[in-house]
């Protein structure tokens, strides 16, 4: 989740505006962690292997290490504990390869839009993914999970709308996303310990992940202020995406969704809306942050909970099987797209 975007939109703001949008992270946390932990490494990664081979079995290992994450919830204690310790494993080295794809590039020379693309493109899948995990692990309250995992996503599609209307790709503050990914391959270890000595039904516990959710989400509200006061107009365009994240949560919190569809319905808007900006963003061509397919499906999903009665489906009903058909319609959007502009992706020919 790193700056490596490239492409400069035109701003669309008074200059006075814009000079108050210049900013960095700074971090130095960020910066240490990056040296201490993938600048070591880069020396030792073939000339031969391509940033997009990283980039790509990065995304691998997300998914893994989210599918470690929640299948820790439905294991006994021990195999619980082994779980988290490989979630935090495979955190930790998804936030060195998420890092050591565009280093990589840029010390073999092998960068491409393609690269960036596909790097910041699968980001949109991967920040979902990685809020889920944790709060999933944690069995956070269902209200406490819908808001961690919908503002969690709402800061790096702040920042692409940020970077789409400005060129300025500004990391956000208080805490980056590399910060972000450490500190939960961290927690998880932790928790796994935690786990093996005290069951999960601990008063205490819920007391303790309670205080630690809402310090995570008071984080995560800040990330987005931050972004916020710098959008200004451009807002509105980021109030399409917090409409359809509290869309999803309210389905997830009435019913209409159970928490694996509302984990990938996630998943699959931040794949079209900010994977959207990530691409047409470096082929340099519009976009408003807006689909209305996501919007026709949201629908549905309302009127079957609420007004219809179920629609058997064999063994499921239409209702069950609607996030999972959005899911199908972001897929085949978002790859009708990367076809069209792969002409302006595609590394020159040498």
């Amino acid at each position: 989740m790193g700056p490596e975007l490239s492409i400069e939109i035109p701003d669309e703001r008074p200059s006075q505006e814009r000079d108050a949008l210049v900013a960095s992270s700074g971090s130095r946390i960020e910066a240490q962690i990056i040296k201490s932990l993938c600048e070591p490494l880069l020396p030792h990664v073939p000339a031969s292997v391509h940033p997009n081979t990283i980039s790509l079995i990065t995304h691998l290992i997300a998914w893994v290490t989210t599918a470690l994450a929640v299948g820790s919830v439905f294991a006994p204690t021990p195999l619980r504990s082994l779980l988290l310790v490989g979630a935090g494993i495979g955190m930790l080295v998804s936030m060195i390869g998420d890092c050591l794809d565009g280093m990589h590039a840029r010390k073999t020379d092998q960068c491409s839009k393609l690269g960036e693309m596909m790097d910041h493109w699968l980001d949109a899948i991967i920040v979902p993914l990685t809020i889920i995990g944790i709060t999933v692990a944690l069995q956070m309250e269902p209200w406490m999970m819908a808001l961690a995992c919908t503002t969690a996503t709402m800061v790096y599609q702040g920042q692409l709308v940020l970077y789409h209307h400005t060129g300025k790709f500004v990391q956000p503050e208080p805490a980056t996303g590399v910060e972000g990914q450490f500190g939960i391959s961290i927690g998880y270890v932790a928790l796994a310990v935690l786990y093996y000595f005290t069951p999960r039904d601990q008063a205490w516990m819920d007391l303790a992940i309670g205080i630690l959710g809402a310090v995570g989400i008071f984080i995560q509200m800040r990330c987005n202020w931050f972004y916020y006061v710098r959008l200004g107009r451009l807002f509105t365009r980021h109030l399409l995406y917090v409409g359809m994240m509290a869309a999803l949560a309210g389905f997830y919190l009435a019913g209409a969704l159970d928490a694996f569809a509302f984990m990938f319905g996630l998943i699959f808007v931040s794949f079209r809306i900010s994977g959207s900006y990530v691409l047409h963003t470096i082929v340099g061509r519009p976009f408003d942050g807006n689909d209305l397919g996501i919007f026709a499906f949201l629908a549905a999903i309302g009127i079957g909970h609420f007004v219809l009665a179920p629609i058997s489906l064999g063994p499921t009903t239409l209702q069950a099987t609607l996030p999972y058909l959005a899911g199908v319609y972001v897929t085949i959007r978002n790859f009708a797209d990367f076809t069209r502009y792969y002409d302006q992706l595609k590394p020159a020919q040498s």
